[in-house]
């Protein structure tokens, strides 16, 4: 089951939400006793494993059988805290090579990255000494609350778990703040929805024709499916986060941010501290900082990055070109800290000598404009390896790109933006006849979509400063009804098979 379903927002989440908040009212009438307690996130854990199996219940088998042993392990901690987190380490990354890259069962289960890297991070907390007591109701939620079971954001116990285990409370006060969380929850995933229904799939399909048709391009199309699948990852992706905080929010569980206007990012180092936070987070707490970290002077620090670079590439994908992708992230990134480095280095000896001087605020900007220009496009040509079948056929859309043979932009890589809805006004006002109308909505959302990327708020920001009225339950109803009404066409969101 998916979020852009009808099944899941007319049916299934309608229901969770009513049965869980019952369930808090029968816990307030119980007045909160423990064991009457467990029954609002018994249900949750009930809806979770249900939205989780809906489609596949073997991959519901994978999903519990992996939390059982996490969970056993977790209770050797203490007797043994290595031998448990060597045999967990080993079992949860064995599980994922085994159905990632040996695939012996012929499916691999949902989200099994997800859902894996969320129980090694119980574990190193555990071992750490960060755990104590985990109740098996509370661990089982933890692990597949449903909202990011598939795709993330990546919870650390202690964000999560503090307020699954946390004692409800009553009072007028509180009912009246949850219908005010509702409220921004709801106002969070529409716009989620919107993002990936309208905006992602949208470019989506033109990514697709792209790449199904890389002899037929010239360079001017080569860019557009490069630009397309560059902001259709983007917002697929950040609009499922949305939805996921969203749906936590009216729940009254709140999870970290993952997406922080990356593309707005003036170095690699300041795009991988936006994007994909939570990723960012798990390697750097439990892959960057075992190994050493910045500890071991500047040579470990920089390959250190560069391996957890090389780790990110491979588990997105088996192909070389996954593995290009990755090096291509760390060998920028370890440059521009070293850069870093010498900077501040110079920077503290002309402190010391004498007061450096400050560069005028246009030139500053200027600077960091230039910065945000060269980072995206070469996040751009990154993403080309991340989303081509092979390295061949990357370097063919590059050579393509860089050929510099412009011309009329395809027919059809055009048509992939003709939406219904918007060709019908044009035909309405009879622009339709103009030799370029076939490519009036291509420009119009591309220049839409590039303006919310690097001046629009985020989805996040907005809902936290959306209040209840008028314009904004109009605006709400147009994004929602527009959205479900494109459901036929949608599809599945791009991370969830990682």
């Amino acid at each position: 089951m998916l979020f852009n379903s009808y099944g899941f927002v007319f049916a299934f989440f309608p229901l969770v939400l009513a049965g869980y908040y019952l369930c808090g009212r029968i816990e307030e009438k119980q007045g909160g006793g423990r064991r009457i307690r467990g029954l609002k996130m018994l249900f949750l854990l009930m809806a979770s494993l249900g939205f989780y199996g809906w489609s596949h219940p073997e991959y519901l088998l994978v999903l519990l059988g992996s939390m059982a042993v996490n969970y056993l392990l977790f209770h050797f901690m203490e007797k043994n805290p290595r031998g448990s987190l060597a045999t967990g380490l080993f079992f949860d990354l064995g599980l994922l090579f085994v159905f990632k890259y040996l695939d012996p069962w012929s499916f691999v289960p949902l989200g099994i990255s997800f859902f894996t890297f969320t129980q090694i991070a119980f574990l190193m907390e555990g071992f750490r000494g960060n755990l104590k007591e985990v109740s098996p109701l509370s661990y089982g939620l933890y692990v597949s609350f449903f909202p990011k079971v598939m795709q993330g954001p990546i919870a650390l116990p202690g964000e999560l778990l503090p307020q699954l285990a946390s004692k409800p409370s009553g009072g007028k006060d509180e009912r009246q703040a949850d219908w005010e969380r509702i409220y921004r929850g709801l106002y969070l995933f529409v716009l989620g929805l919107f993002k990936k229904v309208l905006i992602a799939d949208t470019l989506g399909s033109a990514a697709n024709f792209g790449y199904a048709n890389l002899a037929a391009l010239n360079s001017g199309d080569g860019l557009i499916v490069m630009l397309s699948y560059t902001l259709q990852l983007y917002f697929d992706f950040s609009g499922y986060c949305d939805m996921a905080m969203g749906i936590g929010q009216m729940l009254g569980i709140s999870l970290p941010l993952n997406f922080d206007s990356p593309y707005k990012a003036a170095d690699i180092m300041e795009f991988w501290g936006r994007w994909h936070m939570t990723l960012t987070r798990f390697f750097t707490r439990y892959l960057y900082i075992p190994l050493g970290g910045n500890r071991k002077g500047r040579l470990r620090t920089y390959g250190n990055c560069l391996l957890v670079f090389l780790v990110s590439g491979i588990w997105h994908g088996a192909g070389i070109q996954f593995v290009v992708w990755g090096l291509m992230h760390g060998l920028l990134f370890v440059l521009t800290r070293a850069w870093k480095d010498f900077q501040n280095e110079s920077h503290f000896r002309k402190e010391r000598t004498c007061s450096p001087k400050k560069k005028p605020p246009l030139l500053q900007k200027a600077v960091h404009a230039f910065g945000v220009a060269l980072t995206f496009l070469y996040v751009n040509i990154a993403w080309i390896f991340f989303r081509a079948p092979s390295v061949k056929e990357a370097l063919s859309l590059l050579k393509t790109i860089g050929g510099f043979s412009f011309g009329r932009i395809n027919w059809e890589l055009a048509g992939n933006f003709n939406l219904d809805e918007f060709w019908y006004v044009i035909k309405v006002l009879r622009i339709d006849r103009w030799q370029y109308a076939h490519y009036i909505l291509m420009v119009l959302i591309l220049a839409a979509v590039l303006f919310l990327v690097f001046f629009g708020r985020t989805a996040v920001s907005r809902a936290e400063k959306a209040k209840p009225g008028v314009a904004n339950a109009l605006l709400l109803a147009v994004l929602f009804v527009w959205s479900v009404l494109s459901f036929s066409g949608v599809s599945s969101f791009l991370y969830v098979n990682f």
